[in-house]
């Protein structure tokens, strides 16, 4: 589950591009120790534990799907009862949202993990769990106008300061503010969100549909 936003209390702006670094987040170029703390973080052991760096391999998106598998292995025969192994689901408990990931874009993050603030082009930030079977619903609450977009994206979705969920083919994305969905194309749907409202996200990855309640 991901979020897209761009704030309401600062125009967007162009800067000048003045380092090698700052050119590689805009293009979406993800450091290689900075992708495999990430995946690492995302997707720990079956029992929660995180082993040092000298002893994890090294993940990126070219052996990620293994180590999904081998995950999975793990948690099918796991019987601690703990939610990090509940059917469907990988990652920590609670959710909150992923402060680590590396996302483009000025976004501002709540102490508690739980709230984020856009203010400068678009900028997506993940949660800390994946789903991959069965029926899953989050919620947000629109604490402020604006352009956002909500949704659930795939891992292999790249994200950077003009793209963000729904705007790849892996990402599907509700824009109350514009009153339209999105997945690289844009269609009307649903009806114009205020602050105060409550977004609910639903996916069924069983029969391989998304909708949203407002």
């Amino acid at each position: 589950m991901t979020s897209r936003s761009s704030g309401t209390a600062f125009p967007r702006k162009n800067y000048r591009l003045s380092t090698e670094s700052e050119k590689s987040k805009v293009a979406g170029i993800v450091n290689s120790k900075l992708l495999n703390d990430y995946l690492h973080r995302i997707f720990p052991s079956a029992d929660g534990t995180q082993p040092s760096a000298a002893c994890r391999k090294h993940l990126s998106f070219q052996n990620l799907q293994e180590h999904v598998e081998q995950l999975l292995t793990e948690n099918a025969s796991s019987e601690d009862g703990q939610d990090q192994t509940v059917d469907g689901r990988l990652g920590p408990s609670p959710v909150v949202l992923d402060h680590t990931s590396g996302f483009e874009g000025l976004l501002l993050v709540d102490d508690d993990l739980l709230g984020v603030i856009g203010h400068s082009n678009f900028g997506s930030i993940r949660a800390t769990t994946c789903v991959y079977k069965g029926k899953w619903i989050y919620e947000v609450l629109i604490s402020s106008q604006g352009l956002m977009q909500i949704g659930w994206c795939t891992l292999n979705c790249r994200f950077n300061q003009e793209e963000g969920v729904g705007d790849t083919p892996d990402s599907y994305a509700y824009d109350g503010n514009r009153v339209r969905k999105w997945n690289v194309t844009t269609t009307n749907y649903g009806k114009s969100w205020a602050a105060g409202d409550i977004v609910s996200c639903l996916i069924n990855l069983d029969e391989g549909n998304i909708s949203f309640c407002l």
